[in-house]
């Protein structure tokens, strides 16, 4: 594992190349340094899409970094099938790089995480849609090793033509050292291909992928007693495994999607906006060979994304929009096997007792529309950044029949205001940045049914967590010192950053969390 780990190491270095200060020929000048990488999608915007063509078409220099880092957080604010506290060391290098008509960009990551306080959950799945998760009651910590790759290759045909592919891999191991203790192995895959056409003033681009994921999750007991496990169909209604001595499950699922892009750029004028299309199908399968389907979630979301930034000698004004819709439904399958006996020999048959279609159904609706105010100075750093930014969020979950079981939906409204200002301080740039939003909701409604296999309090936590009124403040500073005669590194910098969040008198109780994180690393 270590000598693998060095040579995707190195690999990904070989790539990222040699920095410098980098411009494009149809954007403002990225600044020197770490802080590039941050802003990139404001004064390249074209990179914040999803179209690995992006790389092609500028005079773009060679930029690269390399940091490592450690987070540590405690919330209260959190579905019931979340972590109560994370922590991670994490190291990651990424990088651009030309060679004539050829850009190239990668990037390589590596976290060694662990989880705790985490309750029906064993799938090391914190951030899903999905309904169909197996988990059990026992607390103890969880932990996970992670490597993220990324590369693109993007070619220049012609004055007007770029094509490219991307491809994205995350491999992970994860395991809990208590009964009944999970292990997980988790997979994923995505490739990318993409083309722009360039037509002066206007530019538009048309990119795609498809993608598989794998999460391999087997449950083993090694004490002498027997444990039991839940698992779930949506809403907190589940079905149990009970006195198993082992148990796997397996999540596998495969998507496609598709974008399209266009921009149009005058004197002082840059606008370019991204509309996508993503449809994933998962399956959760148990059993012999996993071949039988205990429920399959379908999610189709439509997004929405664009900016418009106006020069103004040396501030930029910069609005950003996103939306997206999200809607999911989960097939709730009862498949049992069993075995036949035929004379002299016998098999094992497949019988599906139910398939109940959009049992589960799930629509989450957001957006955020954000101001930015960027103002260099005469070095090409950013010398004062603030803004705000207001976002609108629906959710709603309903396990059909909704007459018989129930539903919650939530509509929430928050705000944000930002701003950060460079200090200079000898060889030193010190940029302090603050944050403070708060999120209030505007209407929501529940209404749940007790069955004989249901855990009521876990779906009135969520509806409570979810419609909670919350206030959060935030402060950072990025230490940096640049070396402008180094032929090979560029800047030293470090960012420690902290966040405090409360939903003080939620019906869930009064609530808080915060987040610790810091930063070490370098540019080249």
């Amino acid at each position: 594992m270590k000598n693998l780990t060095v040579l995707r190491l190195l690999i990904c270095l070989i790539i990222a190349g040699i920095a410098g200060t980098v411009t494009a020929a149809d954007t403002i000048s990225v600044p020197r340094g770490s802080h590039a990488f941050d802003i990139m999608p404001f004064v390249l915007p074209w990179t914040g899409t999803s179209n690995p063509a992006a790389l092609s078409g500028r005079s773009f220099g060679n930029l690269s970094l390399a940091q490592a880092g450690y987070s540590w957080s405690d919330d209260d604010i959190r579905m019931i099938q979340q972590p109560v506290q994370s922590s991670s060391y994490n190291a990651v290098t990424k990088g651009f790089m030309n060679f004539g008509k050829v850009s190239l960009f990668g990037s390589f990551g590596y976290s060694n995480s662990g989880f705790k306080g985490v309750n029906y959950n064993g799938t090391m799945m914190f951030d899903t849609h999905n309904p169909y998760l197996v988990g059990d009651t026992v607390s103890a910590r969880q932990s996970r090793e992670q490597f993220d790759m990324e590369g693109k290759v993007s070619y220049l045909l012609n004055d007007r033509v770029s094509i490219a592919v991307g491809a994205e891999y995350l491999s992970a191991v994860g395991a809990k050292q208590k009964d009944p203790r999970n292990k997980n192995t988790v997979s994923s895959l995505r490739v990318t291909p993409g083309i722009t056409y360039d037509l002066g003033k206007t530019k538009v681009g048309l990119s795609g992928s498809v993608y598989t994921t794998s999460n391999e999750m087997s449950y083993r007991v090694e004490g002498n007693w027997n444990q039991n496990l839940f698992v779930f169909l949506g809403l907190g209604y589940y079905r149990q495994e009970v006195n198993i001595s082992s148990y796997s499950q397996w999540y596998t699922g495969k998507g496609y999607a598709g974008a399209i892009q266009a921009s149009r750029k005058g004197d002082d004028l840059y606008m370019i906006a991204e509309v996508s299309y993503d449809h994933y199908t998962e399956e959760a399968r148990s059993g012999s060979s996993f071949r039988l389907i205990d429920g399959i979630t379908e999610t189709n979301d439509i997004s929405l994304s664009g900016m418009l930034r106006i020069e103004r000698g040396q501030a930029y004004h910069i609005l950003t929009l996103k939306g997206s819709l999200k809607a999911v439904s989960g097939d709730e399958i009862l498949q049992r096997s069993y075995k036949i006996n035929a004379g002299t020999y016998s098999y094992d048959s497949l019988a599906t007792v139910s398939w109940i279609e959009n049992k589960q159904m799930i629509t989450d609706l957001g957006g955020e529309v954000k101001y930015t105010r960027l103002v260099y100075d005469s070095d090409y750093n950013i010398d004062l950044e603030f803004g705000g930014a207001l976002q609108a969020g629906y959710y709603s979950t309903e396990h059909f029949p909704v007459q018989t079981y129930g539903f919650y939906n939530i509509f929430n409204l928050g705000g944000s205001l930002f701003a950060r200002k460079l200090l200079k301080t000898g060889r030193l740039l010190i940029t302090p940045g603050l944050e403070a939003g708060y999120r209030m909701n505007l209407g929501s409604d529940i209404s749940y049914v007790v069955q004989p296999l249901s855990i009521p309090a876990m779906v009135y936590h969520d509806y409570y967590i979810s419609k909670a009124n919350i206030i959060s403040a935030s402060a950072s500073v990025r230490i940096e010192m640049p070396f402008s005669q180094n032929k090979f590194v560029k800047s030293l910098f470090l960012i420690p950053q902290g966040r405090y969040a409360a939903a003080p008198g939620s019906e869930a109780g009064d609530m808080s969390g915060y987040l610790i994180d810091v930063v070490a690393g370098l540019t080249f």
